[in-house]
């Protein structure tokens, strides 16, 4: 069961590598998108550590659904993603750009400062 996982997350990684790299193809991307690719990036930082604050995370990111993710901001050139995990009580930050690349992801209390206000 376990190697059947790691297969599941291995494909949905390799796929996923297209959406950073490429997003939509054009133009910027909406909300649905931002929420996909913040769920997405969750899960690849179980995995492994990608230069993000954050670095590698637990697998309980693995069962986030996407009602738990949601766009606390939106500005000219980026999104902020809120992603609160109920297992953990931990939350999670990511600055997405409107062209769909991961700017950065970072825990709650180290965000705050970096965009202007506090969540």
């Amino acid at each position: 069961m376990n190697i059947l996982k790691k297969i599941i997350l291995i494909s949905t990684l390799a796929i996923s590598a297209s959406t950073f790299a490429h997003s939509d193809g054009h133009g910027k991307i909406n909300a649905n998108k931002v929420i996909s690719i913040a769920q997405t990036s969750a899960k690849m930082l179980t995995f492994k550590d990608h230069g993000m604050s954050v670095g590698k995370i637990d697998k309980s990111w693995n069962d986030l659904t996407k009602e738990q993710f949601r766009i606390v901001e939106e500005g000219k050139s980026n999104f902020i993603v809120k992603a609160m995990n109920t297992k953990t009580k931990r939350i999670l930050y990511f600055d997405i750009s409107k062209k769909g690349e991961i700017k950065d992801v970072k825990s709650g209390g180290s965000f705050s400062g970096s965009h202007g206000h506090s969540h």
